[in-house]
This record gives structure tokens, sequence and C-alpha cells, in this order.
């Protein structure tokens, strides 16, 4: 579903973000992308939906039978790639000051004519499909709310029921636990799980947290300094190869300690309030 081929990324300043990567994702598989902060992640990721340019000179890169990007260039067609291409964003990508219904709703336009998606006129069939994205996720209590007014998990939740609503053949998701409490990152992988379970939905998803890639991914690709140092089944990442991979930057991938949860559990706290603060003024 995903094919890679020697793509890399050079940024201003010289900074190489990706380095000759390779890989493929068959259909249907969940791949996790792991690596300390730097490593390409997200530079990937935004390679895969064609939001950014490789370096001239790179490969080729395709989702599906369709070509996203060859020799540094976007290809033409890009806009009926992503319209199969669901992307989950760290920070949610919801618009706060309207409804979660309306922000799922949102994954119809590229469906849509014109018009109508300019006007927000949206058929009661799709407004019935967007019901039930959401409670596929499990927040369709939540339909009519304003988006600020969610917590950070519900929200990340309501950018995944977007990608239902889409009909994304790929999902590709962005480090979307990063900013959130323990249970509620669970929570949203066992959703993106069910997704690719239930659906058979190609997923790749950037985590920080290898203990996140082994529990819920039966694949992961390891990345370092913009290189694959490590692609194979998530049970054979242990603590020690970990090490060997990372060598300090190890730290920052494996589990997470208590502090460092309660203080984004707090971080997200203040954002949401802020978030409903401006809501209400607007």
């Amino acid at each position: 579903m995903i094919t890679i081929e020697h793509i890399s990324k050079t940024f201003r300043g010289g900074f190489r973000a990706l380095d000759g990567v390779s890989l493929s994702v068959k259909p249907g598989e969940m791949v996790a992308l792991i690596g300390a902060s730097g490593s390409g992640k997200s530079t990937l990721l935004r390679h895969v939906s064609g939001l950014m340019a490789a370096d001239a000179g790179s490969g080729e890169m395709r989702v599906g039978d369709r070509l996203v990007q060859e020799n540094g260039c976007i290809q033409s067609g890009i806009r009926a790639v992503r319209a199969d291409v669901g992307f989950v964003f760290q920070q949610f990508n919801l618009v706060g000051r309207l409804p979660v219904l309306t922000n799922v709703l949102a994954g119809n336009l590229a469906r849509m004519p014109l018009w109508r998606s300019c006007l927000r006129q949206f058929t009661q069939k799709e407004k019935q499909h967007a019901l039930d994205a959401l409670a596929r996720v499990g927040i369709v209590e939540h339909a009519y709310k304003r988006a600020s007014a969610l917590s950070g998990g519900q929200q990340q939740r309501a950018a995944i029921a977007r990608t239902i609503m889409q009909k994304a053949k790929v999902i590709l998701a962005d480090e979307p636990i990063a900013s959130l409490d323990p249970e509620s990152s669970r929570r949203v992988m066992q959703t993106l799980a069910d997704l690719n379970r239930q659906d058979g939905t190609t997923v790749l998803v950037s985590l920080h947290q290898v203990e996140m890639a082994m529990r819920f991914c039966p694949r992961t690709v390891a990345l370092s300094k913009g290189k694959v140092v490590f692609d194979g089944p998530s049970a054979l990442l242990t603590e020690t190869m970990l090490r060997e991979l990372y060598g300090a930057e190890a730290d920052e991938i494996l589990c997470p300690k208590n502090d460092e949860s309660d203080a984004v559990q707090q971080t997200q706290l203040v954002r949401n309030l802020e978030l409903t603060s401006f809501a209400a003024a607007a």
C-alpha cells in the first residue's frame, strides 16, 4: 500500500532529516515508526502524504498504484491520492469553534461539490455517516459540542472519526498520543487498531513510546538520524537492542516516567481550559 524508495530530505543549514530511506507497507498492515526527536518520523509521514517534497534526485514514493512524488517532485494528481489518505496530527487540527459533527463531516469535502463544501451544506445521509463514525470511536454523545470543549483524547478520536468519514484506505498518524495522558493514549491507539483490524485500513503511526508500538503494532520501523536502523516484528524490540541502536537517546523512547505522564496531563488540562475560555469569548 505504501512504497518508499531511496527518499532523502535536506533542510536549510544542511540538516539531513531523511537519508536514503526505503521501506514498504503492505495493505492492511499496522506499522509503528519509532525514534527519538529529530529522527525523521514526522518528515517521512509528510512525504508519504505529499505535504513535503524530497530532495532532487530522490527515488519515488507511492500509495497503492498512485505515484505521490518522484525525483523530488510532487505529482500533479496528488489531490486524488490525498482523498484516500487520512492524516491524524499530534495537535488534532480541529476547528475549535465548530461542532464536533461539522469537523467530522469535513472528511467528506474531497468528494463534495465545491458549492456545498463552501456553504457547509451536508445531506442527512452524510450527517448520519458522521454520527456513525463518532459512535465507532466512542464519542457520539459529544457530536454537537464545540470541538474545543472536548478533552485532548476526545479531540484526537474526533480526528480519527474524520478519517472514517473520509473513507481513507491509509491512515498516517503523526505522534497522535504525544500530548495525551496514559488512558487517553490507550484509547486512541485502540481506536486505530480497531480500524486496522475491522476495516483492513493500513495504518502507519509514529510513536515516541516503544511500549505502545509493541502493544498495538505487529511491525515496527525504527529511525535514527534519518535512516532505517530496524525493520521487523515489534516483539523483537528489547531494551538492550534499543540501547545499542540509540545509545543515550534510548531513554526517550522507552517507557515514560510517571512524573512525565503527570506533566502531560497537567499541560493538557491547562490547554483545554484555555481553548474553552477562548471559545466562550468568541
